[in-house]
C-alpha cells in the first residue's frame, strides 16, 4: 500500500476508534447514573430517531438543515478569524508598536464570556448573520493571534543572523524565515480554532438568531423534544470530529517539510 494511504487509513481508524469509544462511554455513563430514558437518550434510542423511526426523514432533514446552518454560519468566522489573525501577526511582526495599541483592547474583548457578549453584539450589530461572525471571529481571534504571532517571532538566531549579515531587512526575514517557520503554529491554531467557531456559533444561534442547531435544540429543550436535542447535539459532534481529523492529516503532511525549513 501507498505509505500515504495507508498514512491516511490509520488516522481514519484511529478516528473511528474514538468515536466507538465516545459512543461507549456515552451509554454507560448515562446507565451508571440512571439517568431517565426520557431525558438521556441513548445511542440506540438516536439511531431509531433519525434511521428507523417512521418521520426519520422528516428528523434528518430537520437536522441536517440546522446543521448546513451552523456550518455555514462557524466556518464564515473561522476563515474570517483565522486570516485576520494571520494578518495583524505579520503587522505586529514588522510594526511590534502595533502589539501594544491592539492586543490590550482584545485581551479586555477575549476575558468577557460569551454569554455576556452575545447580547451585546447582537445590540451593535443586529440579528442575523453580522452578528453570529463576529461572535465567531471574537472566539477565533485571540488563540489564533496568540499561537500564529509566537511562530513568527521564533525564528532561530543562526537564520536570522544570516539574513541580516547579508543585508536583508525585516521584510526579507519574514518572508524568508518567519513565514515557513510559522507554518506549524498556523496549523496548530486551525485546528484548535475549530471547535471554538463551533461553539461560538451554537451560542450566538442560541441567543440571537434562533437558527441553526445553537437554536434547534434551545427550542427542543424547550419542548421536551429530548430525541432531537440529543440527535442534533450528536451529529455537530461528529461533523466537528471528522474536520478536526481531517485537518490534522493536514498537519501531519505539511508540519514535517516547514520544521525542516525553519
Amino acid at each position: 500500500m501507498n505509505p500515504g494511504l495507508r498514512f491516511v487509513v490509520r488516522r481514519v481508524c484511529n478516528m473511528l476508534i474514538a468515536v466507538v469509544v465516545v459512543v461507549l462511554l456515552w451509554q454507560v455513563v448515562l446507565d451508571a447514573f440512571d439517568v431517565n430514558q426520557m431525558i438521556g437518550k441513548r445511542p440506540a434510542q438516536v439511531w431509531t430517531y433519525l434511521m428507523g423511526h417512521p418521520d426519520a426523514a422528516e428528523h434528518r432533514a430537520m437536522v441536517f438543515g440546522n446543521l448546513g446552518i451552523t456550518l455555514r454560519d462557524a466556518g464564515i468566522g473561522y476563515v474570517a478569524g483565522l486570516g485576520f489573525a494571520f494578518l495583524l501577526a505579520v503587522l505586529f511582526c514588522l510594526f511590534p508598536i502595533a502589539e501594544h495599541i491592539v492586543m490590550p483592547t482584545a485581551m479586555v474583548l477575549r476575558s468577557i464570556p460569551l454569554v455576556v457578549m452575545t447580547p451585546l453584539i447582537t445590540l451593535i450589530m443586529g440579528i442575523g448573520q453580522r452578528s453570529v461572525t463576529t461572535l465567531v471571529i471574537i472566539v477565533v481571534f485571540l488563540p489564533a493571534l496568540a499561537n500564529i504571532l509566537f511562530g513568527l517571532r521564533n525564528v532561530p538566531t543562526a537564520s536570522s543572523d544570516l539574513i541580516r549579515v547579508y543585508g536583508g531587512g525585516p521584510w526579507i526575514l519574514l518572508m524568508k524565515v518567519s513565514l515557513p517557520g510559522a507554518v506549524p503554529s498556523l496549523m496548530a491554531s486551525a485546528k484548535v480554532s475549530i471547535p471554538s467557531a463551533v461553539v461560538g456559533a451554537m451560542i450566538a444561534e442560541w441567543l440571537s438568531t434562533g437558527n441553526g442547531l445553537g437554536g434547534s435544540i434551545s427550542k427542543a429543550v424547550a419542548t421536551f423534544s429530548y430525541a432531537q436535542m440529543w440527535a442534533s447535539a450528536i451529529v455537530i459532534a461528529l461533523v466537528t470530529m471528522i474536520v478536526y481529523s481531517c485537518v490534522t492529516i493536514l498537519d501531519d503532511i505539511v508540519r514535517p517539510r516547514f520544521v525542516v525549513a525553519s
